[in-house]
């Protein structure tokens, strides 16, 4: 299969060359009628007054064709892709002897097929030429399993609900384990989408292979759908496959990184934000200062009622929230105040994180009914996504990202002034040097030495 950012230009290019068959081909048939009949024979069989009628329209829309073609590569060169760390270039997608696919996705088809469908074509834009079996592409014979296996560079088991129940996922677990194969562990966390806790998933695992799938320390990847987590889903997956790969086998890890991406961009403030966190809102503290923490220009306030030189209120939603009266007619006085609310939903459950429908339930039924939650809350991960997290609720309460042309310029002009500052002063010394009696310039020397 070809990359997916590949299709819409090969598309255009497909049309353009049947466009260019079928005008040469009627234009063709259209002269040897009108040669072997005549010209009015040829009008009626084709319905075309002459060759030209058929050449003009044909062109046009070859034209159309042609610039589609252009605008489609454009916008594929835009595609940004996964880049080294080190040197700011693309990784190396070598295969080992004998393989014929960087990655196997195994998974069942009821939890995980969409899921490990979005993982193929992502992987096939973020790194171009990279091969990933897919069943619906890829297999043409079920018994062949472990054949498929053996031929992948390394394998990625989707943990979803039913998947240590399906035989055929025990199958490529055995063949996998038994053949010493590198794994990766992606778990779908949101039960809504089949998933479930890490404890939950091996508690459906048969318990002879529990310890070899969940006690070898694998990678261990919690799969997202939010488009800026899921990037940093994606590149851990990539790191885990790229360093199992004869270019970077025994390497400890890969620094990737993906250019635009919301946590690699440099967010700074206009003027200082002053964030209320309230004492009646658990956690909220511990929120604000993780953020103040991560981006200069960000003041905490904790004052037990609104301060008045605070700019934003960060209502942190977890277990507790709403626990506390005060919070509820905070929040009242706060948007009767006209002052922006930031909110952050914390799914991380040893900070206390629950699903958000919990808070339908919690929330007092007149700030539900005021609208409270038609804007919507910042999702707040653990481990790598958490950063995404911390960028996103910066970028709620003001910040925004610094022009890299102007911070370059700015370092170019800088260094443009130095170097001429420097020569300046040399071109100063030289003068006073020779501008010095002989004795004075030998003493001028014998200092230097």
């Amino acid at each position: 299969n070809a990359p997916h950012n590949t299709r819409p230009a090969g598309q255009a290019t497909n049309l353009v060359l049947l466009l260019v068959f079928l005008g040469a081909s009627w234009t063709t048939l259209f002269d040897a009628i009108e040669e072997e009949l005549s010209k009015k024979k040829a009008q009626l069989i084709l319905g075309w007054p002459d060759d030209a009628t058929i050449v003009i329209p044909m062109t046009a829309a070859l034209v159309i064709f042609l610039v589609g073609a252009v605008v489609a590569a454009r916008r594929v060169a835009k595609v940004p892709t996964i880049r080294l760390v080190t040197t700011k270039q693309a990784p190396e997608l070598m295969l080992g002897k004998g393989m014929m696919w960087h990655l196997f996705n195994s998974h069942i088809w009821s939890t995980g097929q969409d899921a490990v469908a979005v993982i193929k074509n992502e992987l096939q834009q973020l790194l171009p030429g990279i091969k990933v079996f897919l069943d619906v592409d890829d297999l043409e014979d079920i018994g062949a399993l472990e054949s498929y296996i053996g031929r992948s560079q390394v394998i990625l088991f989707f943990l979803s609900k039913g998947y240590f129940r399906s035989k055929n996922c025990l199958r490529e677990i055995r063949s996998s384990l038994e053949k010493g194969k590198p794994i990766i562990l992606v778990q779908e966390a949101d039960p809504a989408k089949g998933g479930g806790s890490i404890e939950e998933l091996r508690a459906e695992c048969p318990a002879e292979l529990q310890p070899a799938v969940f006690d070898q320390l694998f990678p261990l990847v919690v799969w997202m759908r939010i488009e800026e987590f899921q990037l940093v889903s994606l590149k851990m997956i990539s790191e885990a496959l790229l360093v199992q790969t004869p270019t970077y086998a025994g390497l400890r890890s890969l620094p990737l990184t993906i250019p635009g991406e919301v946590q690699g961009q440099n967010l700074v403030f206009a003027k200082q934000v002053v964030l209320w966190a309230s004492p009646a809102n658990q956690g909220a503290r511990r929120m604000a200062n993780e953020l103040a923490a991560s981006f200069p220009g960000v003041a905490v306030d904790n004052a037990a009622e609104m301060p008045e030189r605070a700019t934003h209120m960060l209502l942190y939603l977890c277990e507790e929230s709403w626990s506390d009266d005060r919070l509820a007619e905070q929040v009242k006085q706060v948007r009767e105040a006209r002052l922006p609310i930031v909110m952050a939903h914390e799914n991380d459950t040893e900070r206390g994180g629950v699903p958000f429908s919990r808070f339908f339930e919690t929330t007092p039924q007149e700030l539900i009914a005021a609208g409270l939650y038609r804007d919507l809350a910042i999702a707040c991960f653990s481990g790598l996504h958490r950063q995404v997290s911390l960028s996103l609720l910066a970028k709620a309460i003001g910040a925004i990202q610094r022009a890299q042309d102007s911070v370059s310029i700015r370092r170019s002009l800088s260094s443009i002034l130095s170097r001429k500052a420097v020569t300046s002063v040399e071109a100063e010394s030289s003068l006073t040097e020779a501008s010095l009696p002989e004795t004075s310039a030998s003493v001028v020397e014998a200092s230097r030495v």
